[in-house]
């Protein structure tokens, strides 16, 4: 019986409801989804927070599409980078999963930050709401518990490390988000 690939958005919305389902799946499979996935979910969070600074008269046209850019690049660059660092302490626990794997599981975890992503650009521009906290940092949130998974799977079941890591991984994310937003 041959191997089948699960679709793109089975992947995305199992990493949301049952992130052990859809984690098993994603460590043997299409790493380059990983990527597209936080790229895209932190592209739709960063532009929600440029837009709802230009509806406030804080910024100008041009920080929108600056934040958009900024997003995708800090899912393609910095998530990855978080991952990598992650999994040199993994490593120290003995993980006997490869870096690529690693990062494709931790980009995988901002699936409902995606999600988010998306309902909260439908209604910023549709009804008009500032929605960079509500959907993008619930988004970011909801990406914590998937993430503690993914630590636990990496180690092999070690609970210890997963919560305090996903923890200061969510952490950071929300601090360099506020950063970036004051600039």
């Amino acid at each position: 019986m041959e191997h089948t690939k699960p679709p793109l958005i089975r992947t995305i919305f199992g990493m949301m409801i049952n992130p052990a389902g859809a984690l098993k799946g994603a460590l043997s499979s299409r790493w380059y989804l990983g990527l597209a996935v936080s790229a895209l979910a932190f592209g739709l969070f960063f532009i929600q927070t440029g837009l709802d600074l230009y509806k406030t008269g804080q910024k100008e046209w041009n920080f929108v599409l600056l934040s958009a850019g900024t997003g995708v690049a800090y899912g393609l660059v910095i998530i990855p980078l978080i991952a990598s660092v992650m999994w040199v302490i993994l490593k120290a626990a003995k993980t006997d999963k490869s870096l690529l794997q690693a990062i494709s599981a931790f980009c995988l975890s901002y699936s409902g930050a995606l999600i988010y992503g998306i309902l909260g650009l439908v209604f910023s521009l549709v009804m008009g709401w500032k929605t960079a906290v509500a959907f993008g940092v619930t988004g970011v949130l909801w990406a914590i518990g998937p993430m503690m998974f993914t630590i636990r799977e990496l180690t092999g079941g070690k609970n210890a490390l997963s919560v305090p890591l996903a923890t200061l991984v969510g952490a950071m994310v929300l601090i360099s988000w506020s950063v970036f937003g004051s600039l």
